[in-house]
């Protein structure tokens, strides 16, 4: 619940942001969330992956490549069925004006969510089953710890855009919120089915960066540069890069 709740107060960050200041800033909002995403993917995603893979005696880089490929490859299907998908969540009230690459980043961050929230919850399993071995319990905290810290730019990454698209500050709060709920959820699964589930973490982690590479190069890096012919999505995305990577990697 402690990442959970961090990402909901990243995605509160709307609520101290003026709308008309957001519009003018779009491009750097966009470049800002492809950032936080390209340092996920590797960071949070690929490395561990493929360090979890040499850990099961796996040949890391083959298991990540095949995991990657999915990835991409399931965000390629779904992307040419999306439009579809998009044209009918354009009819609603709050999404009648949300960006197709707006809906496919908070779909990338949710599903990258999942291997992460896996992650603490085998950790604690660990540790409940090695409970003589205290550093395994320290070491299950400061993963939950450093996960939840590194979702703060994400809540901001999904909810500031979805204000940017029209949406109340209420329900792009809410939205930002709920891209994290699947945190908890398959962590308590993966925690009740530690032992069938740990072995296919290092491919769920690298699908997942496949999956967010994809969003970014496809989706939101070509939109923050048709947005504004400036510089202003390449600013963003530096920032964005810098800060998850900073968060990541002093955070172990």
């Amino acid at each position: 619940m402690f990442t959970f709740g961090i990402t909901m107060i990243g995605a509160a960050s709307v609520f101290f942001m003026k709308r008309n200041m957001v519009g003018k800033v779009q491009s750097m909002f966009l470049g800002f969330a492809a950032g936080v995403m390209i340092a996920a993917s590797i960071w949070s995603l690929l490395i561990p992956g493929m360090e979890q893979a040499e850990q099961l005696g796996q040949i890391s880089w083959l298991v990540c490549s095949v995991g990657f490929l999915l990835g991409v490859l399931l965000l390629f299907l779904t992307d040419s069925v999306f439009h579809k998908l998009y044209q009918r969540l354009q009819g609603t009230h709050q999404l009648k004006n949300c960006r197709k690459s707006t809906l496919m980043m908070l779909f990338a961050i949710m599903m990258h969510n999942i291997p992460e929230g896996m992650s603490v919850g085998i950790a604690f399993a660990m540790a409940d089953q090695l409970s003589s071995e205290p550093e395994f319990l320290s070491g299950a905290i400061a993963l939950a710890i450093g996960i939840g810290i590194q979702n703060y730019p994400e809540g901001s990454a999904v909810a500031l855009p979805l204000m940017q698209d029209g949406m109340s500050k209420k329900n792009a709060f809410f939205i930002g919120s709920l891209s994290a709920i699947v945190e908890p959820i398959f962590g308590v699964l993966a925690a009740l089915l530690s032992s069938l589930v740990i072995s296919w973490m290092p491919g769920l982690l690298s699908f997942a960066s496949g999956a967010m590479i994809y969003v970014v190069v496809q989706e939101l890096i070509p939109e923050a540069h048709i947005s504004s012919p400036g510089k202003k999505g390449t600013a963003g995305f530096v920032g964005g890069f810098l800060i998850m990577m900073i968060l990541d990697v002093a955070l172990g």
